[in-house]
């Protein structure tokens, strides 16, 4: 890895990641591993633990602490080498987060869009260069900033065993990288940087990039040189190669791309939906990317933007800094003329294609990860849930954490998909230490299975109140375990840090290789959280071949999850995630209900339902309700209950209170009838379960 004269943002105020003590490390383990495994085999891989702790671990462990001494951070090149660079898996697909940005209030045009996303993140640029940008803190809490130093000018590059990283100057990379239609473009920037007046530098830019949209024809798909990127790394590696040996020019053109202060992508889909907005962000058609770059800005042709992370040694909390003011510039921007007048010249900026030479065997290369990326988008199943029932303000209502309820609401979901819990990755911020990163938060604990069990397998054994304790506990073990990987006190890191102490010559200690031991951190749930209000789309990969990839974002009043997977289900584990949500809350609030209670609500709902249904099926004549004065009357009729356990109590006295035509005529269909009915079976049919025993 290069290094440039960037500032330092790391500070030497802050603490240096600490090192666990073994028997904490191994009592956290036994702890979070056990509710995942029978007995038996539990027993016999804690048996190879305390042999390794009895033996090797305290050796390795006194490396650990020589280590620490000599490192500003002993994890760091461990992490990087052993979750990154010897990762040979694709970018595109199991290792590069995305970001799909909110609606544009305005709307631009790409090439005025363009503009402004370009300038704002070179004045940004300028700003962290400067040294002058405000350091990260959480709540008072100084954060780390070393990772800024790699958000600018970085490039991946595949290596034959391993890949690295290269940092550029800021003299090899005064310019932006474009992908277009297949094809490449440098936009040359001024030699003293971004034009100090901001509208001026987007006028120029922008004409610019609507030269490139207006002229450039389509690259073949089979010449695309971005869509290797997204190939797995070895097969990346050997494209590279024989690209570079063809000719001095391709050597030049990869070189201006990967030195780019950022690549921008002027994308020709125009993404409608939520999950094709998702899926755009993603992965597009692999053609106007270049994976391996530090970020790439997308635009799409329907004014949609977005970006897309490479996450070797940065971490998406790191870029959302970045993206904040990129939405921020986008939504404060006036509209500008696309022309500039004669008196101003733009020779500052400039644009030109980057060519390539083909040969026979690169052709083949192409073929070949065109072959693998299309196999590989139709093995898997992105799906997306907008789930806006209720948020984080009404869970924190409830006395429990917003977070760990979402995780409690996707191990039921998984275990009523696949009966059983998995091991489950979310992923805690080591910020507050210098160079830190993360650390795995093992979000399964005993209580957690159990109250899946409770909740899935006889939910007709235990009544709401016991369901609803379990849950709490459940709750709190995660919130507690998640606090602990803050202070760096997790298991996973540190248990790496003692495989990795070992010496080449050494034989590797039976509990890393036993299949209880590996099975414990094979992730079939790969989670983690980002919420900002900035975000309309955030995702990645699953990180096994039998798993998920589960990016969630916690709204005020909604929630938010984006599910990838190798066609294991994405869309119907979404189903179960709003289901899971709903029992949830219906537990939390409903737990210190009587039974009859319960039911009067149920009864009550399901009157208005047949109500409706009756006057449904009459004729019918529209009524607008008015006030005793004439006007129309204030908006406080009788609005149809949704389903009364994430929606408050519904009172039965208010039924008949108001004409049920009036609701009637707020009905978009009848197909609204028949889903609240399915919904209301449903609603009932748990209630009789969850409520009748008296067992609690």
């Amino acid at each position: 890895m290069s290094a440039t004269s960037h500032p330092d943002y790391s500070s030497s105020a802050l603490a240096k990641l600490p090192i666990p003590e073994l028997h904490d490390t191994v009592a956290r383990f036994k702890a979070a591993a056990k509710p995942l495994f029978d007995d038996a085999e539990f027993e016999q891989c804690m048996a190879k633990m305390e042999s390794f702790m009895a033996n090797e671990a305290p050796i390795l462990q006194a490396r650990l602490k020589e280590r620490a001494d000599a490192h500003e951070n002993w994890l760091e090149e461990w992490w990087n080498e052993y979750a990154y660079f010897t990762n040979r898996a694709s970018l595109c697909f199991n290792v590069n987060y995305f970001f799909g940005f909110r609606h544009t209030p305005q709307p631009f045009s790409q090439a005025h869009l363009s503009a402004i996303l370009i300038d704002s993140a070179l004045r940004f640029r300028n700003v962290l260069e400067s040294g002058e940008l405000e350091l990260d803190n959480i709540r008072g809490k100084p954060m780390c900033m070393h990772q800024y130093q790699y958000m600018f000018a970085t490039c991946r590059h595949p290596g034959a065993e391993r890949d690295d990283t290269e940092i550029y100057s800021r003299e090899q990379s005064n310019h932006v990288a474009i992908a277009h239609k297949g094809r490449y473009f440098a936009l040359r920037l001024p030699a003293s940087g971004v034009h100090t007046d901001r509208n001026t530098t987007i006028a120029h830019i922008e004409r610019q990039i609507q030269a490139i949209i207006d002229t450039t024809e389509e690259l073949e798909r089979t010449k695309s040189i971005g869509v290797l990127t997204a190939a797995l790394r070895d097969d990346w590696f050997a494209a590279r190669e024989c690209l570079l040996q063809i000719s001095p020019d391709n050597a030049e053109s990869l070189r201006i791309i990967e030195s780019s202060a950022f690549l921008l992508s002027l994308e020709t889909a125009a993404p409608a939906t939520h999950q094709e907005f998702s899926l755009a962000c993603h992965c597009s058609n692999g053609v106007d990317r270049y994976f391996d770059k530090n970020f790439q800005i997308l635009v799409f042709a329907n004014g949609r933007y977005g970006f897309n992370g490479e996450h070797s040694l940065t971490d998406a909390t790191t870029d959302m800094r970045l993206c904040n003011t990129l939405v921020k510039d986008v939504e404060s921007a006036a509209s500008l003329p696309l022309f500039l007048s004669n008196e101003t010249s733009a020779s500052e900026f400039s644009v030109n294609e980057l060519k390539f030479e083909y040969s026979d065997a690169l052709l083949g290369h192409i073929q070949r990860a065109i072959d693998y990326f299309d196999s590989t988008v139709r093995g898997h199943e992105l799906a997306t849930l907008q789930f806006d029932s209720f948020g984080k303000e009404q869970i924190k209502k409830m006395k429990v954490s917003p977070d760990a309820f979402v995780q409690m609401a996707m191990q039921l979901a998984y275990y009523r998909k696949f009966g059983h819990v998995p091991a489950t990755y979310e992923s805690a911020s080591t910020k507050s230490y210098s160079r830190g990163r993360t650390e795995t938060s093992r979000s399964v604990s005993e209580y957690s299975v159990q109250w899946c069990r409770m909740m899935v397998d006889h939910p007709e054994t235990t009544g709401l109140h016991a369901k609803s304790e379990l849950l709490k506990q459940a709750i709190v073990s995660q919130s507690q375990f998640t606090a602990q990987c803050a202070k760096g006190s997790g298991i996973d890191r540190h248990l790496l840090g003692l495989e990795y102490a070992l010496l080449s010559h050494e034989a590797k200690p039976e509990i890393f290789t036993d299949p209880v031991f590996l099975a414990s951190r094979h992730w079939k749930l790969s989670t983690s959280q980002i919420s900002d209000p900035i975000l309309d789309a955030y995702g990645w990969g699953e990180v096994v071949d039998d798993g998920f990839g589960i990016a969630y974002r916690i709204e005020s009043d909604s929630l938010h999850f984006n599910v990838v997977s190798q066609r294991m289900g994405s869309k119907r584990l979404c189903r179960y995630l709003s289901d899971a949500l709903m029992d949830m809350r219906f537990l939390l609030t409903n737990a210190h209900k009587q039974p009859h209670e319960i039911m009067a609500e149920v009864d009550a709902v399901a009157n208005v339902l047949n109500s409706i249904k009756l006057l449904s099926s009459a004729p019918k004549s529209p009524v607008y309700p008015r006030s005793e004065a004439g006007s129309p009357a204030s908006d406080d009729s009788l609005h149809l209950p949704e389903d009364s356990r994430f929606r408050g109590s519904f009172s039965p006295d208010h039924v008949g209170t108001h004409s049920l035509a009036d609701e009637l005529e707020r009905l978009p269909s009848s197909e609204m009838i028949c889903a609240l009915e399915t919904r209301l079976s449903r609603f009932v049919k748990e209630s009789l379960h969850w409520a009748l025993p008296s067992t609690s």
